[in-house]
């Protein structure tokens, strides 16, 4: 839903067409000097994070524009504006062509992969798991465990009464986002509303509404809490490549009392993408958001761990799982302190 409206909001401005000459053996619009122009141009207008990031856009132009050159082919072209928007180190900005796609995927490269689905599927669900709509459900004796895999799949209220019928009398609940890429951030906050019972004040969006690198429009988030909801213990397990939606949901929850994180900080991926259709057939993405938290931290660098858990090496090759065994052992202590 927010790729059509953004796309349709934000690919209907002008263009600018030359008519200087009389004879024109190809289109001025998708030339390579035009479809650079836009590119960067279109970026300057709506890219939200220039000044969270110390991004210098002008200086960036200054060093590719020379680059552009009549009769370059379509893949150099592609390379240099990917090179460009490389620049801004965002895991949301891309440039798609028939023939490539660029991206940026140093947020979670350099960081420990400290999730294994093997392992889980393995050594923990045994063919034991239950699919509630897109969730993997585990009993663990006296813990419920669910891994959800990307927010793009909606979860019922149906799925969650579910879940959260299985609850009762159980020690808390995992919700293992690990790898989980992201999705819709309205599912993300349709999944926090099942765990409290009262309105929270969940943080600002803030929406890209001018030319100017800082015109920005704040609006407030916040949780709504759902018919069907467990308020019990929660720990959400996340990695680096937990990503975009996923991070929108670890913020939500972070405000959340009785929620604890373990594993590691998530990848980030705070802004909302804009799309721009290029003159020459090629497909624009930018980020045109930012979320702060309620006491005005920015999310999309990350959300870190309240217990930070690396999987070892020896851990793993013996099929161990440190972080869902680390919040298993939480939520037993936890259960024990309270008989």
């Amino acid at each position: 839903m927010y790729k059509t409206l953004l796309k349709y909001l934000f690919c209907c401005f002008p263009l600018i067409v030359s008519c200087e000459k009389a004879v024109i053996e190809k289109d001025a619009q998708t030339d390579a000097e035009a479809v650079f122009e836009e590119v960067w141009s279109f970026a300057d207008r709506y890219y939200s994070f220039f000044e969270y990031k110390e991004i210098d856009w002008d200086e960036v132009y200054s060093r590719y524009r020379p680059q552009v050159r009549e009769g370059m082919s379509d893949v150099e072209l592609f390379d240099l504006c990917a090179d460009m928007l490389y620049e801004l180190k965002d895991g949301h900005v891309n440039l798609v062509s028939p023939f490539d796609r660029s991206r940026y995927w140093e947020w979670y490269l350099d960081s420990p992969e400290n999730f294994y689905y093997s392992i889980i599927e393995r050594n923990y669900f045994k063919d034991r798991q239950r699919y509630i709509g897109p969730l993997e459900f585990l009993e663990m004796n006296d813990i419920i465990y669910i891994y959800y895999g990307s927010f793009a799949q909606p979860i019922s209220k149906g799925n969650m009464a579910q879940i959260i019928g299985a609850l009762e009398d159980k020690s808390g609940l995992i919700i293992d986002v690990r790898n989980n890429g992201g999705g819709s951030t309205e599912n993300a906050r349709m999944l926090a509303s099942h765990f409290t019972d009262e309105k929270v004040f969940a943080g600002y969006n803030y929406m890209k509404d001018g030319p100017e690198h800082d015109d920005f429009r704040r609006r407030e988030v916040h949780i709504e809490p759902s018919s069907v909801n467990y308020t019990g213990d929660v720990i959400v397990l996340t990695n680096r490549k937990s990503y975009s939606a996923t991070t929108y949901f670890v913020q939500y929850m972070s405000e959340l009392p009785n929620v604890t994180f373990v594993g590691d900080t998530t990848g980030g991926g705070g802004g909302m993408p804009a799309f721009r259709d290029l003159p020459n057939g090629w497909l624009l993405r930018v980020s045109s958001t930012m979320f702060y938290s309620p006491d005005g931290f920015n999310i999309e660098s990350g959300i870190p761990p309240d217990v930070q858990v690396d999987m070892s090496k020896e851990s793993i090759s013996e099929g161990r799982d440190d972080i869902l065994d680390t919040a298993v052992n939480l939520l037993e202590n936890e259960a024990a302190l309270e008989e």
